[in-house]
């Protein structure tokens, strides 16, 4: 009995491990993205797979977005936002989520617990100091681990994936990822297939990736707010990768 629940055990660690390590990117990845509003250069944000961070007993993957405006903007409007992750490293889906936020006068500590399978979340930050709490109906993902999510994940034309999106101020909002191919571009002299990702409802994040065994994300597109009609949109483009 006891050698056939050894062998169970490490069947089952073999199988998490092969999960976990078939991702597309591995612990140490950085990818720089150029941010443009209106066009105009207005910040840089670095993100960072840092690798394994202990939380509650359980290991999970950390990663970093720290997003910054740049030298030109900043003394007209500054701009400096840190995001943490941490996430489940077979899944993607995330257990916490701290951000600090500075833009302009306004600063805020924002820190979200996310239990995944019992469909809750709690958010807090300086106007909710006791906690908002929330219930979940499907996996529950944030602008940070959205990114390494559809990463993980192999995906075609058509397909359609029902997800949670925590949004600033405290909210969730139901959306849907849409995948559709895209145009096929030049790099190193190589013709590269890629995906575009859109999704429905939250924040309008949309992402163009390759489809290879990369997976990198080439651009990211939120649309934040709306002016007289207008959709102002913040459009990150990837200028460095580095494994």
């Amino acid at each position: 009995m006891k050698l056939k629940l050894l062998s169970l055990l490490i069947l089952l660690f073999s199988t998490a491990a092969a999960s976990i390590f078939s991702h597309p990117f591995k612990p140490g990845e950085s990818i720089r993205f150029k941010i443009k509003v209106f066009g105009i250069h207005v910040g840089n944000q670095t993100m960072t797979l840092k690798g394994y961070k202990t939380l509650n007993g359980k290991k999970y993957l950390y990663a970093v977005a720290d997003t910054k405006s740049t030298p030109s903007i900043s003394h007209i409007y500054v701009l400096h936002d840190i995001i943490h992750v941490w996430m489940d490293p077979v899944t993607l889906l995330p257990v916490k989520i701290f951000k600090n936020i500075r833009e302009g006068g306004w600063r805020n500590k924002v820190t979200i617990y996310i239990n995944q399978k019992n469909k809750t979340a709690v958010y807090y930050d300086k106007r909710n100091k006791k906690g908002r709490h929330f219930k979940l109906k499907h996996p529950t993902l944030g602008i940070l681990s959205l990114i390494y999510f559809v990463r993980s994940i192999k995906s075609s034309h058509g397909k359609l994936i029902n997800i949670d999106y925590l949004i600033d101020k405290g909210g969730i909002k139901k959306a849907k990822i849409l995948v559709k191919k895209g145009k096929d571009i030049l790099l190193s002299n190589r013709k590269i297939k890629t995906l575009k990702y859109n999704q429905l409802g939250g924040q309008g994040v949309k992402i163009l990736m390759t489809d290879d065994k990369y997976r990198l994300p080439l651009s990211i597109t939120v649309a934040t707010f709306k002016v007289h009609g207008y959709s102002i949109d913040i459009v990150g483009n990837l200028v460095k990768y580095q494994k």
